[in-house]
């Protein structure tokens, strides 16, 4: 079976989905109140940061119409200094991640667009240096689907 060649998503669509998913995480209950939220870049300090990662159609349908994916990275930038704060600042990140998974009233997109799922993969910790401190972030691979009604 040949494989199925995915169609590039536009700038547009990127600039869109991402004043959305900036409005989306804000409302989510489990940003610390201290953390910061960014959009394809990091703070200084705590934060809460999304990445477009990529996407693309997955698969046109009859009417004109399509299903989509968007790869996402959704981060938590904190600076734990033990065994347990580390145990929380990666809590934070799966709860988010978990609470993206499970919202019910997902946003409308623009050009009859309707974001139908998230998925999280489980999360893992890469350490960084900012401004000459190490920053602990947990990062969950996401993916976005959202669909496009046809004629």
């Amino acid at each position: 079976m040949p494989e199925e060649i995915k169609e590039r998503l536009s700038k547009t669509e990127y600039d869109k989905v991402g004043e959305m998913l900036l409005e989306l995480i804000a409302e989510c209950p489990y940003i610390p109140k201290d953390a910061k939220v960014k959009y394809n870049s990091k703070d200084v300090g705590k934060c809460v940061y999304i990445i477009t990662a990529g996407g693309g159609i997955k698969k046109w349908d009859i009417a004109g119409g399509f299903t989509a994916d968007l790869n996402i990275q959704l981060a938590y930038q904190s600076f734990p200094t033990g065994n347990g704060q580390m145990i929380n600042a990666q809590s934070v990140l799966d709860n988010i991640a978990g609470w993206l998974e499970d919202v019910e009233n997902l946003p409308k997109l623009t050009g009859n667009r309707k974001i139908t799922k998230f998925t999280a993969s489980d999360s893992f910790s890469a350490v960084e240096e900012v401004e000459g401190d190490k920053a602990t972030v947990y990062v969950s691979n996401v993916v976005m689907e959202y669909r496009k009604k046809g004629a």
